[in-house]
């Protein structure tokens, strides 16, 4: 799993540590969706086809719209479609609908990018959505319910998605603690200069709304 076929470069172990362990998150049931749900919608969405799906009774169009807008054309994401999202499904399936697309799309952008073959989805695990979503939180000028606080966070709304992103987020990028450091540099890798001249590239280039 992960070897990168294809790829001109090797890829860091702890990358591909972090990406077989978002592969198997990506296969169990989550908050509101089943293992099976949450692949078959990971599936469409690397088609451009998470419309296909609307006849489903958890996915209706206006998710699927933003499913398939996040994953294929990011910068075409705005406030209004994730709150059409939310009002149709819910706050909980929209968060983890973004949560598991934004996902899978650093995941196989970075296998495009080094021309690498996609890594096949893994088989869904049997059982019934686990349910867990965080209570109190509400919007604050936000698109979904956040915790209080000056930098909130989108997907504290489900804890197990916020957990799964933040662990594949510190291989990519820095984890928290490697971002207080200034001269932080990845061996092998980018120092943080870099990491930040690339990063704030990306969102320009994504029209990124925070």
């Amino acid at each position: 799993m992960f070897d990168f076929s294809g790829s001109p470069v090797p890829v860091r172990p702890d990358l591909r540590y972090a990406y077989v362990n978002t592969w198997n998150h990506f296969a169990r049931p989550g908050p509101t969706l089943t293992g099976g749900e949450r692949i078959e919608l990971l599936a469409a969405v690397r088609k451009g086809q998470a419309s296909q799906l609307v006849d489903r009774s958890w996915l209706g169009p206006e998710i699927a719209t933003l499913a398939d807008t996040l994953y294929t054309d990011p910068a075409s994401v705005h406030g209004d479609l994730v709150r059409a999202a939310a009002r149709a499904a819910g706050d909980a399936t929209t968060v983890e609908v973004i949560a598991l697309v934004s996902m899978l799309a650093s995941i196989d952008g970075t296998h495009r990018a080094l021309e690498a073959h996609l890594e096949p989805l893994p088989e869904p695990v049997a059982g019934s959505p686990t349910g867990a979503i965080a209570a109190g939180l509400q919007r604050r000028r936000t698109h979904v319910p956040v915790p209080p606080g000056p930098i909130p966070f989108s997907l504290d709304l489900l804890p197990d998605e916020g957990a799964a992103f933040q662990a594949l987020f510190g291989p990519q990028y820095m984890t928290n603690a490697e971002m207080a450091m200034d001269t932080f540099r990845r061996q092998p890798g980018l120092d943080r200069a870099q990491m930040e001249l690339i990063s704030s590239r990306t969102s320009i280039h994504n029209e990124c709304f925070y």
